[in-house]
């Protein structure tokens, strides 16, 4: 006699479906209420990130990096020894002062928190409304006849 599991089944169909669409589409189409495939086109288009926290932290380290120049002066003199007036007059340069003033920042990890925490990841990774949108995804591992659960959080930006 062949036995038949509704737990295999119940598997089996969905790592069929699952090897469509990524986690992040799916996790999307939900979050903004569309089809998978809008979701795949949104994030194909870079309209919309959908990130663990690791990777969020990860992206918002490489676009601060980048906009280094953009900041206040009064919050760049705080991160490095030189005064508001001298940082207005580099950041005359625009982008091409970046790198000077990246490379006077004392604790550049420091200062990366520190911007995170004064105006958020969503400010510097939705170019759009400056949101951040936490999802959780709960998982299931099997265990034998059972599953365990298993929660990741991740979080959608909107870019534009």
């Amino acid at each position: 006699m062949n036995m038949i599991k509704e737990l295999d089944l119940m598997e089996e169909h969905w790592t069929l479906h699952k090897e469509d669409y990524t986690t992040e589409e799916i996790l999307l189409a939900k979050h903004l209420g569309v089809s998978v495939d809008d979701a795949e086109s949104y994030i194909g288009d870079d309209d919309y990130l959908v990130l663990t926290d690791e990777e969020a932290d990860d992206r918002v380290h490489d676009e601060i990096a980048e906009l280094v120049w953009a900041f206040t002066p009064s919050f760049l003199a705080v991160h490095t020894r030189v005064t508001e007036e001298a940082i207005k007059k580099l950041q005359e340069m625009c982008e091409d002062a970046n790198e000077p003033l990246t490379a006077m920042i004392k604790d550049f990890d420091w200062f990366v928190e520190d911007a995170v925490r004064s105006d958020g990841r969503g400010h510097f990774l939705s170019g759009y409304d400056g949101n951040e949108y936490e999802v959780c995804y709960t998982s299931a591992e099997r265990d034998g006849n059972a599953y365990k659960v298993k929660d990741t959080y991740y979080y959608i930006y909107r870019r534009n």
